[in-house]
């Protein structure tokens, strides 16, 4: 356990939040940090990832980083509550911290895996928070490796199937799963993905693959919710399990104007938020990650504070199941 815990930096003690007022429990609250205070008891574990070293190799901007404890901060001052359904999200949950910084982008992927499959093996639900796009390599590569047979719903705006000769980059994380014959093709949905951000030549090798895309356009022209749930069954329907990613660059810049890739259009901060629900309340989901939300770009907070509300509604659904 030890060595387990060597991997990780301990959270920032002053991310904590805590309102001081009766009857107006936050989250800061509920969240347990303290490593002497782990548990079989807790059912959800959060833990950083404070790279965007990835980003800047696929000639993206700089500063995902931050974004981890830019997440807590506006996390821990969030209630308990959905409102619309009544639904508490206060389980148990820890926050184990962050993957060490300064390691190279390779070991910390090494790291981050290794600590995603351990909380995997002995039945917590993770959420990792990005950093880089790239980080769902490692986080569905521990997936697979624990759960078996995994399907992957990839929110964003872009493929990531970009070629990985050169080293793994923000934009490749999905190519390098395919290739490598971890995630199957038939197993794995595209959600979100925008027309004109997207070659197409990689818009041809997803298909070849025979993955599922799911447009904006398309997403458009049902309910978000259908469109989110054809989704989920078809990447659920042999794999036991579903690992599901959400890229905050999915989301059209006036509701996110704080990630590395910004664009007009996109999902609506409403509509990722109903995915993240129904993510949640699914008992086939395993784990979620958030990336690219990118702190040096963000107005009033507004994009950190979406990230925060995207783990809270997850949160909700997975109450949901106990």
């Amino acid at each position: 356990m030890e060595q387990f815990w060597n991997s990780l930096d301990e959270p920032d003690s002053s991310l904590k939040y805590k309102r001081s007022e009766t009857g107006d429990t936050r989250f800061g609250e509920l969240v347990e940090t303290r490593r002497e205070k782990f548990g079989e008891e807790f059912k959800a574990v959060v833990i950083g990832f404070p790279y965007d070293e990835g980003t800047v190799r696929n000639k993206g901007r700089a500063g995902s980083a931050a974004g981890p404890d830019e997440i807590r901060r506006s996390f821990n001052r969030l209630t308990p509550t959905k409102s619309a359904a009544m639904t508490d999200a206060d389980m148990k949950i820890f926050d184990a911290g962050n993957i060490k910084k300064r390691l190279k982008l390779e070991d910390a992927h090494m790291r981050l895996e290794g600590t995603v499959n351990w909380f995997l093996k002995y039945g917590y639900t993770p959420i990792v928070l990005g950093g880089s796009n790239d980080m769902s390599y490692a986080d569905f590569r521990a997936c697979e490796a624990v759960r078996g047979r995994c399907g992957a719903i990839n929110i964003d705006s872009h493929l990531d199937v970009r070629d990985f000769s050169k080293g793994i980059n923000s934009g490749t994380p999905y190519r390098m799963l395919i290739e490598e014959k971890i995630l199957r093709g038939s197993d794995f949905a595209e959600y979100g993905i925008q027309e004109f951000v997207n070659s197409r030549e990689h818009l041809t090798y997803v298909r070849a693959a025979k993955a599922q895309v799911f447009t904006l356009t398309q997403i458009r022209a049902q309910r978000n919710s259908e469109s989110f749930m054809e989704a989920y069954r078809n990447v659920s329907r042999e794999p036991g399990s579903v690992y599901v990613s959400f890229d905050v660059d999915s989301v059209r810049s006036s509701d996110a104007p704080g990630v590395s890739a910004p664009t007009p259009t996109g999902l609506t901060a409403e509509e990722i938020l109903e995915c993240a629900y129904l993510a949640g309340s699914e008992t086939k989901t395993a784990m979620i990650d958030v990336c690219e939300f990118n702190p040096m770009y963000d107005v009033d907070g507004h994009t950190a504070k979406l990230a925060a509300m995207i783990v809270a509604n997850f949160l909700a659904g997975l109450a949901n199941r106990y």
